[in-house]
């Protein structure tokens, strides 16, 4: 049994029904409950005419067939129904039809009485009513009160007035939560102006910086001093390389992330050789290989360059760090539908299976007892999901567990 809300006005009943019989025996049986209050109404025109509510139902109960008073057909549960669903303050309170058949082989009524009657109950039903309680006839009713189905009524009345309970306040939580989904956004807009603004304050002081010291590194003599500058460089550029993609979310957050789709002929050229020089050590440049099955000469797309040259630099660099150290790093490229496949592949502990999902997650860092603790902030992989989508292609990873690990995308044919 469903309790009743606690601190919560009595679940207000309405009752649309003519026959005295009936309408008595429901007065009281919501009479014997606190729960509940109930207005009675002879026909549909007397409630819609003179109910003046300070509050709106919780549920209505509507006769199938009402009479006047000289019996004589005054409107059918059908029409009230109707009506209530075009009423914005009404249409959504849950309604159940009481309806005079109930039983197929109730010999008191005549096949075509009962083909009637059920065809009001099907007419309800498809207006809007919610459920149906089957009722005996008037007479039945007044020789033998408990004939009525009272509990049958009294439960499904719990249940749909919960219903709309829970309904209501799912509504009320929604609002809330959409008005807190409002807030977020704003203030991740203004994050990411923060965000992007301060990156790109500190980006341009960190070229400056690091230009000096790459100078600086060409006239030192001393194999010490040659050391604590390299490892000051090193940390100069990779805090260039976390603004980097610091910037990218920035663009990517605002939808200022654009193509600038330019023809490139020469694959390795425009793409790799950049990335490769940016790692400046022989021994890492060395490890990264190519392996087709295109040559590289074949190779032609229209794609950004300057986004493709993150998505290696970012795949190749990762590798770099989770791979085995002295592992190769394979990349290759190939055609398939009407687009290029390209792969990076190395060596390496690989990720486990309940793990490759999350790889390209924002501020994601996979934890795992086989991956080697590294510097980085989880944008990495992230950044390059949004650049191939951005140029509509599509990117997933295969792996396995303890041996290696390959990124393939796969990037479409883009008209200039």
């Amino acid at each position: 049994m469903i309790n009743q809300r606690k601190n919560q006005p009595k679940i207000h009943v309405v009752l649309i029904e003519d026959g005295a019989a009936t309408t008595a025996v429901i007065t009281a049986s919501f009479a014997e409950s606190k729960e509940y209050r109930l207005s009675h109404f002879l026909s549909g025109e007397e409630f819609f005419t003179c109910f003046k509510p300070r509050s709106t139902p919780d549920i209505f109960l509507i006769n199938s067939i009402i009479y006047d008073t000289k019996g004589n057909l005054l409107s059918s549960g059908v029409d009230i129904v109707n009506r209530l669903k075009t009423i914005n303050r009404y249409k959504d309170i849950p309604v159940i039809m009481l309806s005079t058949v109930g039983d197929e082989d109730d010999p008191t009524f005549q096949q075509m009485v009962k083909t009637f009657y059920y065809q009001q109950k099907i007419s309800g039903l498809m207006a809007g009513a919610d459920d149906v309680i089957y009722k005996p006839h008037g007479i039945d009713i007044e020789s033998d009160p408990s004939s009525f189905p009272t509990d049958e009524l009294l439960h499904k009345v719990r249940i749909l007035t919960q219903r709309r309970f829970l309904q209501l306040e799912l509504r009320r939580k929604n609002r809330q939560l959409r008005q807190k989904n409002r807030d977020l956004a704003k203030l991740n807009h203004n994050y990411i102006n923060v965000l992007s603004f301060v990156s790109h304050e500190f980006r341009n002081s960190l070229v400056v910086i690091g230009g000096f010291l790459r100078r600086l590194s060409r006239k030192v003599d001393g194999e010490a001093e040659q050391r604590d500058l390299d490892s000051i460089i090193s940390n100069c550029e990779f805090m260039e390389d976390m603004i980097d993609r610091y910037l990218i979310i920035s663009r990517i957050e605002m939808g200022r992330l654009n193509l600038n789709v330019t023809e490139i002929n020469d694959f390795f050229s425009s793409i790799i050789e950049p990335v490769l020089k940016r790692f400046g050590k022989k021994h890492l440049i060395e490890r990264i290989e190519y392996g087709g099955p295109l040559k590289l000469a074949e190779i032609q797309l229209n794609a950004d360059r300057y986004l493709l040259q993150i998505v290696f630099s970012n795949l190749f660099n990762n590798a770099i760090k989770y791979g085995s150290s002295e592992g190769k790093i394979i990349y290759g490229v190939e055609t398939q539908e009407n687009g290029l496949r390209f792969h990076v592949w190395n060596e390496g502990p690989g990720i486990a299976k309940d793990k490759i999902n999350q790889v390209f997650h924002r501020f994601k860092r996979l934890k795992d007892k086989n991956i080697p603790e590294q510097k980085g902030i989880g944008l990495g992989l992230y950044n390059v999901k949004e650049i191939v989508e951005l140029h509509g292609g599509k990117i997933w990873v295969e792996s396995e567990y303890g041996k290696w690990v390959d990124f393939i995308f796969w990037l479409p044919e883009l008209s200039l």
